[in-house]
C-alpha cells in the first residue's frame, strides 16, 4: 500500500465525474501546516477533524463516500444501470474488473487515505497539551469510528487487507494482507470505543454532520447483522430505535440536510446545497445517469410511494435513480450514511434468524406502511421464516437501493450472490465477489497478494 511519508493529512486523492470512475489526478495542495500546529488547541484539532470529513465530498475528496459505492457496486450488482458505459463502468456491469480498475483503485485509495489521516488524529491529539479532556474525547471517539467504518468497507469490499493502525510509512509500506477476521476485531473494538466516547449530542445544533454514540451503535448494528450474530444485531439496533432523536420521515424529506431519520450524513463540499451523491447518481433529471435494472424494477410492488419520490422516468421510459434532487431544486441535502430506516430493517432479519417472527413482522411493516404498502401483519400474519427473510431482503432492496452499494453486500453476505447473479449477470464467476487488490499498490508492495480469480 502507497502510504505518504509526511505527517500532512491527504487533503487531495482524485477527482471525481459524473461515472463511476472518471477520475482526474488532482496534485496536492502546496501549503502544509505541521501536525504540532494542527493541534495546538479545540478548534485547530476540530479543524482537524473537519478536514477529514470534507475530504470524503469535497472535488479533492477522496471517493467512495461521495458517489463511488453507490454507482460502481450498484452496476456490480442487479440493481443498477448506467445511461452510458465507459470501459470502467462496464467491467463492473459485467464483473470483469481488472486490478487496473480505476473504479477499484478509487475505492482502495480513497479508503486507505482516509484511514491516514484518521491515524495520524489518533497519535497527536491524545497528548496535544493545548486540547482539552473533553474534545480529547470527542474527537478520539470519532476517529475510532471512522477507523472502523473504512476498515468495514474494505474487508466487506476485498477481503483480507492491510491494516495499518500508524501513520509511520516505515511500518505500512510493506505490510501484508491482514485476515478478515482479524480486521473485524479491530472494528468491533473501535465501535465500542466510539460507542463510549463519542458522546450522545451533535457538536453541531439541527445538523447531524458528526459522529456520535448512536452513529457507532448503528454501524455495529450493521457490523453483527453482518457477521451473523442476531441477538447482538437486535440489540444494537434497538438501542438506536429507542435513542430518542431519529423518527421516520416522510418519503419525500428523507434526504434532506434536516431529515430527522438520518444517524449520520456527510456535509456538502462548501456551500453546496446539493451533495456529489446526488450530481453523480442522478445528474440533471433531464438525462437522469443512473437507472434500474429489470431485477429492480420488479421488486417494487403496485402502489409502492418509494416510486413516485425516489424515482422518475427517464425520456426511454426506464425508471431513474432520484433520491437526490437538490441539483434540479434547490432544496438543500447531505449525503445520508446511516438512516433509521436501516436499523429496522437489521432488526427484523435478526429477529427472523431467531424465529420471533411477530416483532420482525412489527419491524417490517415500519417499512412498508410508509412506502404505501399493505402491512403484512394484515395480510399474512402466519407468514413462514424463510418467506418472511426473502421479504425483507426485498424490502431492503427496494428501500436501499442506490446507496453505499447495500444490495451489493446484502446478496453477497446472505449467500445468494452464486444463484442470483449466475442467472442475472452474464459474465458472473463467483470470483467476482470480491474486487481485486489494485495493481500500483501491488507493484509497489510484493507483500500484497491478488484475490482468486485476477492473477
Amino acid at each position: 500500500m502507497n502510504i505518504n511519508s509526511s505527517y500532512k493529512f491527504l487533503l487531495a486523492a482524485l477527482m471525481l465525474g459524473t461515472s463511476c470512475n472518471k477520475f482526474v489526478d488532482v496534485a496536492l495542495p502546496n501549503s502544509q501546516i505541521s501536525t504540532a500546529a494542527a493541534f495546538a488547541d479545540d478548534e485547530k484539532a476540530n479543524s482537524s477533524m473537519r478536514g477529514i470529513y470534507a475530504s470524503t465530498q469535497n472535488v479533492l475528496g477522496s471517493g467512495p463516500f461521495s458517489g463511488v459505492f453507490s454507482s460502481c457496486l450498484g452496476l456490480a450488482s442487479d440493481e443498477l444501470k448506467s445511461v452510458s458505459y465507459n470501459d470502467d463502468n462496464q467491467a463492473f456491469a459485467d464483473n470483469n474488473l481488472t486490478a487496473g480498475s480505476s473504479g477499484v483503485s478509487a475505492i482502495w485509495t480513497g479508503l486507505y487515505n482516509t484511514l491516514y489521516q484518521v491515524n495520524v488524529l489518533l497519535e497527536n491529539v491524545k497528548g496535544a497539551p493545548g486540547v482539552s479532556a473533553p474534545v480529547k474525547q470527542q474527537l478520539l471517539g470519532e476517529a475510532h469510528f471512522l477507523r472502523a467504518y473504512c476498515y468495514f468497507y474494505l474487508v466487506n469490499s476485498f477481503g483480507d487487507v492491510p491494516m495499518p493502525v500508524t501513520s509511520d510509512y516505515r511500518v505500512n509500506a510493506l505490510l501484508p494482507r491482514t485476515p478478515a477476521d482479524k480486521v473485524y476485531e479491530l472494528i468491533l473494538s473501535d465501535l465500542a470505543y466510539a460507542q463510549e466516547n463519542a458522546g450522545a449530542a451533535y457538536t453541531a445544533a439541527g445538523k447531524r454532520i458528526r459522529v456520535n454514540k448512536w452513529t457507532a451503535t448503528a454501524l455495529l448494528a450493521r457490523v453483527q447483522l453482518y457477521r451473523k450474530n442476531w441477538v447482538e444485531a437486535e440489540k444494537q439496533a434497538t438501542a438506536v430505535i429507542g435513542a430518542g432523536p431519529y423518527t421516520m420521515e416522510s418519503l419525500n424529506n428523507v434526504f434532506l440536510l434536516t431529515s430527522k431519520e438520518a444517524i449520520f450524513q456527510f456535509a456538502n463540499a462548501g456551500t453546496n446545497i446539493y451533495t456529489i451523491e446526488g450530481g453523480r447518481m442522478t445528474g440533471k433529471a433531464t438525462n437522469p445517469n443512473y437507472r434500474f435494472t429489470t431485477w429492480l424494477a420488479k421488486a417494487f410492488e403496485t402502489g409502492d410511494q418509494r416510486l413516485a419520490s425516489w424515482t422518475l422516468q427517464a425520456s426511454n421510459g426506464d425508471t431513474a435513480y432520484y433520491k437526490y434532487k437538490a441539483i434540479d431544486s434547490g432544496i438543500g441535502e447531505a449525503v445520508v450514511m446511516f438512516r433509521l430506516a436501516e436499523q429496522y430493517l437489521i432488526r427484523a432479519e435478526a429477529r427472523a434468524q431467531q424465529n420471533k417472527l411477530a416483532d420482525a413482522i412489527a419491524d417490517i411493516d415500519v417499512i412498508r406502511k410508509r412506502a404505501g404498502l399493505p402491512v403484512v401483519a394484515n395480510v399474512n400474519p402466519g407468514i413462514a421464516k424463510d418467506a418472511l427473510l426473502q421479504l425483507i431482503y426485498k424490502e431492503r432492496m427496494t428501500e436501499l437501493f442506490g446507496e453505499q452499494g447495500h444490495r451489493w453486500f446484502d446478496v453477497k453476505r446472505t449467500g445468494q450472490a452464486d444463484a442470483l447473479y449466475s442467472v442475472r449477470k452474464p459474465r458472473w464467476r463467483k470470483e467476482a465477489i470480491l474486487l481485486p487488490i489494485p495493481l500500483d499498490d501491488r507493484q509497489k508492495n510484493p507483500n500484497l497478494t491478488q484475490n482468486e480469480g485476477y492473477e
